[in-house]
């Protein structure tokens, strides 16, 4: 996406203010539905470093996962309204892009905040979903003393790079829980969803 500077052989990826950005397979120049990724995340985790020091207040450096491409009642993939990029297919938790799809927060963080989200869907019919939670199951650092914040009082001092760790926990092939460690040096502060319904 426009904004977006990858360094570091593909490993280092630095956003502009108000930017974004799509993993996909394939950039033929249009966004088509059979180029989004789909990240096979069950029984995994996911990792990353982050560096959030000059992300203050008011801000949201946000890197979540959805269910694209968006779908019609038939099954059909549709390109949705997203007034910010036409066309692309998205679709989330919220109906941002005038579809509803699952959608999971790894990360909605500036350098005072940290929260990640689990969204539930009412079963899909054709790949086509007539509703979410919008709200979901979060978890946040301000519902925790100490634990996250600029300065070395805090466990997560987020003048510093720290990482972030997301398991995906599953049953009989179904996911029902995730679990996020923020972690720096020896410290770790833990955001749990298993009691996510």
């Amino acid at each position: 996406g426009n904004g977006v500077v990858i360094t570091g052989g593909g490993t280092r990826l630095a956003f502009k203010h108000n930017s974004g950005a799509s993993v996909v397979s394939a950039c033929p120049g249009k966004w088509r539905p059979e180029d989004i990724s789909q990240f096979k995340l069950l029984g995994k985790t996911m990792s990353f470093t982050v560096d959030l020091s000059k992300v203050g207040c008011a801000c949201n450096l946000a890197f979540y996962l959805v269910s694209a491409p968006a779908r019609d009642t038939d099954g059909t993939p549709i390109p949705g309204d997203n007034m910010l990029a036409p066309g692309n297919y998205y679709c989330d938790a919220n109906k941002v892009g005038g579809q509803w799809c699952p959608e999971v927060d790894i990360m909605e963080a500036n350098n005072h905040a940290f929260q990640s989200t689990p969204h539930k869907c009412d079963p899909p019919t054709n790949g086509h979903y007539a509703n979410c939670d919008r709200g979901g199951c979060g978890q946040n650092t301000r519902d925790m003393p100490n634990s996250y914040g600029p300065g070395a009082q805090f466990r997560i001092d987020t003048t510093k790079p720290f990482k972030v760790i997301t398991a995906f926990t599953t049953q009989s092939n179904t996911l029902v829980g995730m679990v996020t460690t923020l972690q720096q040096g020896a410290n770790r502060v833990t955001l749990d969803h298993g009691g996510c319904q």
